[in-house]
């Protein structure tokens, strides 16, 4: 059984006016001016107290604009939070049971739950979220064709090749460094550029050995090997002579192309090996291999192997923290940050994984009390002179800055939907048109919130308003994630009543109030359907098969409804290209299918449900 180092309270205390600050480590300018280290302390740094003179800050600190946007960010998505609260907790005599028997049992329904709570957990079943979840609606037969994740996709996949060895030429491990940086940690801020050109040299220098810092350069080495090129998908038509595909003679293929994955499985094999390193590692290094690892998986494929990297990454992380809660060991405050982030990195993709498998246990690191201040990034020296960074907005160059502000966004925009999940678990068949409405009122206020979110992003992250226009072409992919983000939690808001039209009965006037809502969120089904890029790999795109998977079933069900003659169904409007869509999410499934974890099943699945129908 695996331990568990969590601190577990039945309640957290919670004290919204004292939220830790990001460290900023530009030094004030008396310290500057008289050449003396600054410990960056705000609002007085300790040289300056103890000299009794005004200490200010750079008003263009790169840094300070990085706290100040992020914490708009953040504030702004919590100010109604306390309210919201007081809101679900009025819901408490009507939250039905979930039979979940390992779900954390320690956490009692809303009243037990502060707001940060509610803003962590994932713990949640809830009808309108994962693809089991929105297949048992009552709309849908009982008896299906086939389940959305075999048994099969939980063991891990067999290599492709037999590892190789790889080289370790300058140029070629430089290359890699670039690759990695630009294309991974801008969305993984987790391996700083610093030490990897420490544990770079050191390899130029005495060769790999087997530490956990070898095992950490060689996973960077494997993922930027294996890595693709955005938006390219990575789609090609591969020839089949075998007698079995006797009657196609090609079929198009998404696995990854051979030289990228053999020069990739060569480090991960020798990373393998040294994965005992970095269990036993005492410090942060430990955790960074092995969500380096979980990155690996998920790009190949494997959630079930990838989760099991990241909870065991999570379980280094606690003893980490637990080592060093007190303060009384010294840190520097890159250090510091990074176990910022590797808290949020873990507690994510953790997550990610259980919002579609809910029968994983709960992330552990959501009980944690550790604090959850906004996540700081290391100083780049080469950033550019504060005089060329305008005081009210951030860098519109610079692709760490614009890196660090989606780290941010996403980081907000997740305890959002956290709570967004949080509220719909009300949502049942019977309930009572109090609950209802009251859930309505909720609602509303999240809606707002996510309104707030998109109104304090910072310019580098601004996407064309989705139902109003489509993307900017040629839209960066930071701005196209933080958009589909945006999109994930406004749709799942107007699919709560979505779900209302369909299996509540409804008067005529809530009815009337609901369908557009409901009418919405099917246009933002097919808008994700329509702008999506199906075909381009990366982490995500296991998650981004189930999201497109869920999003057909949100239409298939609409029609359904709309056949049965539901009248709560009456003001809901059907996208007249909605069948086109679920065919067109079939055909991307099926491409998708012979990667395994389930997706084959998710093609099974749509080709029966939508047996028969001849619209569109």
């Amino acid at each position: 059984m695996e331990p568990s180092f969590a601190v577990r309270r039945s309640k957290r205390q919670v004290q919204p006016d004292t939220r830790k600050h990001t460290r900023v480590l530009t030094a004030c300018d008396a310290c500057r001016l008289s050449k003396t280290r600054c410990d960056s302390a705000r609002p007085i740094c300790a040289k300056c107290i103890k000299r009794g003179v005004s200490c200010e800050y750079p008003d263009k600190d790169p840094l300070s604009i990085l706290e100040t946007w992020g914490s708009r960010i953040l504030e702004a998505v919590e100010r109604q939070e306390t309210l919201l609260t007081q809101t679900l907790a009025v819901h408490r005599d009507n939250v039905p049971t979930l039979h979940q028997p390992r779900q954390d049992s320690t956490l009692s329904p809303l009243e037990e739950e502060d707001p940060e709570s509610i803003s962590r957990n994932d713990a949640l079943k809830t009808p309108i979220t994962g693809s089991d979840m929105i297949l048992a609606w009552p709309i849908f037969p009982e008896k299906k064709p086939a389940t959305t994740f075999p048994a099969s996709a939980f063991s891990e996949k067999p290599d492709r090749f037999q590892p190789g060895i790889p080289g370790f030429d300058a140029g070629r491990m430089f290359e890699l460094r670039e690759i990695f940086l630009a294309k991974i940690w801008t969305k993984n801020p987790i391996v700083d550029a610093d030490q990897l050109d420490l544990y770079i040299a050191n390899v130029l220098e005495n060769g790999i050995d087997w530490s956990a810092s070898s095992c950490l350069l060689l996973l960077v080495f494997a993922l930027a090997a294996v890595w693709g090129n955005y938006p390219e998908a990575e789609t090609r038509t591969i020839s089949c002579h075998e007698s079995s595909f006797a009657q196609r003679g090609a079929y198009v293929s998404l696995s990854v192309p051979e030289c990228r994955m053999k020069e990739s499985l060569a480090f991960v094999s020798m990373a393998r090996k040294r994965l005992s390193a970095a269990y036993l590692d005492e410090s942060l290094v430990g955790v960074q291999c092995l969500c380096l690892f979980g990155i690996w998986y998920q790009y190949n494929i494997e959630p079930i192997p990838g989760w099991k990297m990241f909870r065991t990454a999570s379980m280094l992380w606690q003893t980490y923290n637990l080592r060093h809660r007190t303060g009384e060991t010294e840190r520097s405050p890159q250090e510091q940050s990074l176990e910022q982030r590797l808290y949020w990195t873990c507690l994510k993709s953790e997550c990610e994984v259980r919002y579609e498998l809910t029968d994983l246990p709960p992330c552990d690191l959501s009980l944690s009390d550790f604090p959850f201040a906004l996540p700081t990034f290391p100083v780049d020296h080469a950033y550019g002179s504060p005089g060329k960074i305008p005081a009210n907005s951030p860098s519109t160059t610079n692709s760490e800055s614009i890196s660090s502000y989606y780290y941010l966004a996403e980081i907000s925009l997740r305890r959002l939907l956290n709570r967004a999940r949080n509220a719909v678990r009300v949502l049942a068949p019977d309930m009572d048109m109090s609950t209802v409405t009251r859930l309505a009122e909720t609602l509303s206020k999240l809606a707002s919130q996510l309104q707030q979110w998109v109104e304090c992003l910072p310019h580098t992250l601004y996407f064309n308003p989705p139902l109003e226009a489509m993307p900017a072409l040629n839209e960066p992919e930071l701005v196209k994630l933080a958009r589909e983000r945006y999109v994930e939690v406004r749709e799942l808001l107007c699919r709560a009543y979505l779900y209302l039209c369909i299996h509540v009965p409804l008067g005529p006037e809530l009815a009337q109030s609901y369908g557009p809502k409901a009418s919405e969120a099917l246009l933002l089904s097919v808008y994700r359907t329509q702008t999506e890029v199906p075909f381009f790999r990366h982490p995500g795109s296991w998650g981004a098969c189930r999201v497109r998977f869920n999003h057909a079933l949100c239409l298939i069900a609409a029609f359904r409804a709309k056949m049965n003659c539901i009248p709560s169904m009456d003001y809901v409007s059907i996208p007249p290209v909605w069948a086109d869509c679920v065919r067109a999410v079939v055909e991307r499934l099926r491409i998708w299918s012979e990667e395994g974890a389930g997706i084959k099943e998710l093609c099974i699945l749509l080709e029966w449900l939508m047996h028969g129908v001849v619209v569109g």
